[in-house]
């Protein structure tokens, strides 16, 4: 009897322990992708972003899905969004350019920006009645904190109101794939460590192609 007992509950402690991808440490290879002005009339055209290497996102996203078994959808691209299109045009708008923040953005070498990788992390909502899901990377990056302060500095030079636009309040992340479709912060999922869904292991590229040499 004890020894199913204890079976039991090594099973159940393996069952418990959380889920672990790799991702190639490519990813961080910011600086091999060209940087993309995103400006626009239109409501959601005016944000900026920090491009990432799709491929090792990609692989990502397939390895997520094949162990969920659950399809997910993708825009075939990566980035980590800098200053969103409602902060822009709820708030930076009414004083600064989104031309001056892509000369900001550019004076400070944005696709050099580096970051680190807390883990995986996933947001949920009920929409229609349905259970939905959004999967994404959950980053830190001072580097490109100090973007956003740029930013905000300017904001203010120009007579822009401190308190509608907050550089701290930031929370940065690699989308990676979705059910249904993206989650915001509007959708109450806040992307950060607290959102933890499985560990990511950063597996060195080159350093495997030997190994299969």
């Amino acid at each position: 009897m004890r020894f199913y007992i204890l079976l039991l509950s090594m099973i159940y402690t393996l069952l418990a322990q959380p889920l672990t991808f790799d991702i190639s440490n490519d990813v961080h290879k910011t600086n091999e992708v060209k940087f993309i002005v995103h400006s626009g009339p239109g409501t959601y055209d005016n944000y900026l972003i920090q491009n990432v290497p799709f491929s090792p996102v990609k692989e990502l996203y397939l390895s997520v899905q094949e162990k969920l078994k659950q399809p997910l959808k993708n825009r075939g691209e990566a980035h980590i969004t800098v200053i969103t299109p409602p902060e822009y045009n709820n708030s930076l708008r009414s004083v600064v350019s989104m031309k001056e923040i892509d000369e900001i953005a550019t004076a400070m070498n944005i696709q050099q920006c580096q970051f680190e990788i807390v883990c995986l992390g996933r947001g949920s909502k009920k929409i229609d009645g349905k259970e939905e899901h959004t999967y994404f990377i959950v980053v830190t990056s001072p580097q490109l904190v100090a973007i956003r302060k740029r930013i905000a500095d300017l904001y203010v030079k120009k007579g822009g109101d401190a308190s509608k636009f907050d550089y701290k309040h930031y929370y940065p992340h690699i989308t990676l794939g979705f059910t249904k479709r993206d989650l915001h912060e509007s959708d109450g999922i806040i992307k950060d460590k607290s959102s933890f869904f499985a560990h990511l292991s950063e597996k060195n590229t080159k350093k495997q192609v030997k190994k299969n040499r």
